[in-house]
């Protein structure tokens, strides 16, 4: 589930949501996890990609992730993830969700449509 405000009217039909906190719980605190985001977010700008904030989470909201959803092609989307150390990104293609392996980009798709709440 993916929690945001509304998606800009002229934004495009596929995107990565793209993620810096430690993804499997290693030893970041909260102030790193702050910081990966922060860096995640002026790399982005930096490179001119256009950004909307996206938090994903468990059904439940126990487990909420902020990330940025980017107007970034896939490979360029997978090169990020593995930046920032990320098991997967997620990808958004023309409103379907799918998953994308950092480590050899192959892609799952979730069988369900890209919502927010």
């Amino acid at each position: 589930m993916f929690r945001g405000g509304p998606l800009p009217s002229d934004w495009p039909a596929d995107f990565a949501i793209l993620t810096a906190y430690d993804p499997e719980g290693r030893a970041a605190s909260r102030a790193d996890n702050v910081a990966a985001d922060a860096m995640l977010k002026a790399e982005l700008l930096a490179a001119g990609f256009r950004l909307h904030r996206l938090t994903g989470g468990s059904a439940d909201g126990v487990h909420l992730e902020p990330g940025w959803g980017v107007n970034v092609g896939l490979p360029g989307a997978v090169e990020f993830g593995r930046r920032y150390r990320q098991v997967a990104v997620f990808y958004v293609r023309a409103g379907a969700l799918t998953l994308v392996d950092c480590e050899d980009g192959s892609s799952a798709d979730l069988g369900r449509t890209f919502v927010l709440v």
